[in-house]
């Protein structure tokens, strides 16, 4: 598409509780609708599937950009924050049908990253506009060592925070004045889940994923097997509780009762030393987990990056710095750019300079 052609970028990143939207204009350079919205917990309980929410958001998001004057005739291409679908690669993917009916698959993971690819599509269809993700929770391009699990009958599958993960890879590269894809990066990104992931020729080859991974501020990160099946089988804990201490009732949640790094470190500077055990020893699981992807690098990194909302943890990045420092480089860049992400990995879809793959 020419250049000149291209209006406006609808993003739509929703979250389980919120549904962010961004309209890019100008060559993604101006913003000319921005609105996060926070939904009541308790409506979005109603619905049974994450794909069931998709009609109460989409007419959400109409009757916001209505109220606001904006006039969808403006909208060149949509899209949304990538989902839960496994065997997705890296970068883009144009969404047709097939995929639509994948992601809204009540067998996939129920999360809400999901609803970024039905929202998109059911928004641009109607307008007679192309829709796409870009870079899903699950586009990985694992080495195919990195898949072996220990047991035959699974094998491991790439989910990280990928979106945010490039966006501030390119970023850093290009502070340096280099092309991302020439240089090998270990990223963490860390929230209320966090993953870490080696990064070759900007390509994920491998993962410490929140379920494999380091504990984080509402996730488990990996435990010991043997103890997590006796917690299973004990006549106490059903499917659904486990999976709740999997993600959502894990991590620092399960030892201090919070999720808010900022209630952990007031405990800690109130003298609590048990929370500051737990604090730093989040900081060493995060610290395992860089250590061990940089073998999948062959110990050729070129720099760490600490990056998500809890990087703005000054207490926490430096005890992740004490425990791996000696690895690389460590750059904190804390917070997300999705939105930015979203629109600019669409624009090079949109210009021919990135391909825009189909499934």
């Amino acid at each position: 598409m020419d250049a000149k052609d291209i209006k406006d970028i609808l993003v739509v990143n929703p979250g389980s509780t919120s549904t962010k939207i961004t309209i890019f204009t100008n060559d993604n350079k101006d913003i000319a609708y921005e609105e996060n919205v926070i939904h009541d917990e308790q409506k979005i309980l109603e619905f049974p599937t994450v794909a069931s929410q998709k009609n109460y958001r989409k007419e959400m998001i109409l009757d916001l950009l209505d109220k606001a004057g904006y006039d969808l005739k403006n909208i060149t291409a949509v899209v949304g924050r990538g989902g839960m679908l496994f065997g997705l690669e890296g970068g883009g993917y144009q969404i047709n049908e097939k995929m639509y009916n994948k992601m809204a698959s009540p067998e996939l993971p129920q999360h809400a990253s999901s609803l970024g690819a039905l929202l998109a599509y059911s928004i641009a269809e109607p307008l007679g506009v192309p829709s796409y993700i870009y870079d899903s929770t699950m586009g990985c391009d694992l080495l195919d060592i990195a898949k072996i699990t220990g047991i035959s009958e699974i094998e491991k599958y790439g989910a990280t925070h990928l979106l945010n993960s490039r966006a501030m890879a390119i970023s850093y590269a290009k502070s340096k004045g280099k092309d991302y894809k020439d240089m090998n990066f270990i990223n963490c990104h860390m929230g209320g889940g966090t993953t870490a992931n080696a990064m070759r020729h900007g390509k994920v080859i491998d993962v410490a994923a929140y379920d494999d991974g380091p504990m984080a501020p509402e996730r488990s990160g990996g435990v010991p097997l043997l103890l997590f099946n006796k917690l299973c089988f004990d006549g106490k804990h059903t499917e659904e509780d486990m999976e709740k201490l999997i993600a959502g009732k894990g991590g620092l949640y399960s030892y201090l009762g919070t999720k808010d790094c900022r209630d952990v470190e007031k405990m800690i500077d109130d003298g609590d030393h048990y929370a500051a055990m737990i604090y730093e020893a989040m900081a060493f699981q995060v610290a395992k987990s860089i250590a061990g992807l940089s073998c999948a690098l062959e110990g050729k990194v070129d720099v760490i990056i600490l990056t998500g909302g809890v990087a703005y943890s000054d207490r926490l990045t430096d005890e992740i710095k004490k425990y791996c420092g000696h690895i690389a480089p460590i750059e904190v860049m804390p917070g997300e750019k999705e939105m930015e992400a979203l629109a600019n990995g669409t624009l090079r879809m949109l210009k021919g300079e990135e391909e825009t793959k189909i499934l």
